[in-house]
């Protein structure tokens, strides 16, 4: 591989939705494994719900391309990173009542840091009681960086936000006896049961502050329910009542679509673009899945015949992978790279990204 001066390709969005800004990592050590024995070489196939998916890569037209198998490289990726709030806001879905569909304007530039937010708590408690947050964030307040990521399509995105543990308030309730499910209503009344035990596993978030903007809403309440590797349909907006009840079975948790797991996305674009022989180029992207771990991030430019896996040890389900891959090519050509994750638990990304480019 040469080592002379490294070529990026620009960043912007390819393929399917993604949002993603800044982070980028130092190069690691060099990349010498592929992945070529048994299935994995060409995907994989899961059971879900007692059906079959496939995630295995069939590309009539690789031969179109330069054909370069286990492609050497160096390899990095950090955690970190976030998405811009006018992106954040607006690209998921349609459902207003949810936080990921609606809308910028919700943003206001942070002044005293923490507005003036009242809740109610009631439901299956001795007493029921309201919360100033300003009050309980002065002692409780904390900063985090938090994933989002939709459960029936490929939008996902980061933030680093500013809030209360929702165990905090939970410990100043007097619960009655058998209380498992707590439910954050919406102003409008939209509200989505969680388990309680699993709300306060997963570190359940009251947000104030999003990416450094306060939350501002016209309707008396701008707090969100942030919930770490859960679908953003429970990421309730302008929160006024928090309801902690007993009932007879613990609500089931929505759980992302099997074919938008594992999601894998581009950051580069190559339109017009010729790349020197022997120049290294720098791809990038960013991984992201629900539930578990990013284990490895693989890349082919032979049509998925070979795979180059760079393992991402360490990282975190509730947050997202931002990897970068660094490599030259000695022979002119048109190229695609195809690019594709794997978790802890054995997903392999259903949906693979491919980026075309030439080498002159």
């Amino acid at each position: 591989m040469s080592h002379r001066t490294p070529i990026k390709i620009a960043s912007g969005v390819v393929g399917s939705a993604l949002l993603m800004f800044g982070a980028t990592a130092a190069f690691g050590a060099q990349v010498d494994g592929s992945d070529k024995k048994g299935p994995d070489a060409t995907g994989a196939t899961h059971e879900v719900s007692g059906g079959a998916l496939s995630s295995h890569v069939f590309d009539p037209e690789a031969d179109q391309y330069t054909q370069v198998a286990n492609v050497q490289g160096l390899f990095a990726f950090n955690q970190e990173g976030v998405t811009p709030n006018d992106e954040l806001f607006n690209v998921f879905g349609t459902a207003l009542t949810s936080m990921c569909s609606k809308p910028s304007d919700e943003l206001v530039s942070s002044k005293d840091g923490v507005a003036n937010f009242y809740v109610n708590v009631g439901g299956n408690v001795k007493k029921s009681f309201s919360i100033n947050v300003q009050d309980l964030a002065e002692e409780k307040g904390k900063e985090t960086l938090m994933g989002c990521s939709c459960a029936t399509g490929s939008p996902f995105g980061q933030a680093r936000i500013m809030g209360v543990p929702l165990a905090s308030v939970v410990e100043m309730a007097d619960l009655e006896d058998g209380v498992n499910t707590v439910t954050a209503y919406g102003a409008d009344g939209y509200g989505q049961p969680l388990p309680l035990r699993y709300a306060i596993d997963h570190n359940a978030m009251l947000v104030y502050q999003v990416n450094g903007e306060e939350l501002s809403s016209a309707e008396g309440s701008s707090l969100q329910l942030w919930m770490p590797e859960t679908v953003a349909s429970y990421f309730t907006r302008n929160i006024t009542d928090i309801e902690l009840t007993r009932q007879d079975s613990e609500p089931e948790v929505q759980r992302v679509d099997p074919c938008y797991r594992n999601k894998i996305n581009l950051l580069n674009y190559a339109d017009g673009c010729v790349f020197p022989v022997g120049h290294e180029i720098t791809f990038e992207g960013v991984a992201d899945d629900l539930g578990s771990p990013i284990e490895a991030v693989e890349f082919s430019f032979d049509g998925g015949r070979t795979w180059t896996s760079c393992a991402t040890e360490g990282a975190t389900a509730d947050k997202w992978v931002n990897w970068q891959f660094s490599t030259s090519f000695d022979e002119a050509g048109d190229y695609r790279m195809t690019v594709r994750a794997k978790t802890a638990d054995g997903m392999v990304s259903p949906l693979a990204a491919t980026l075309l480019f030439e080498v002159s």
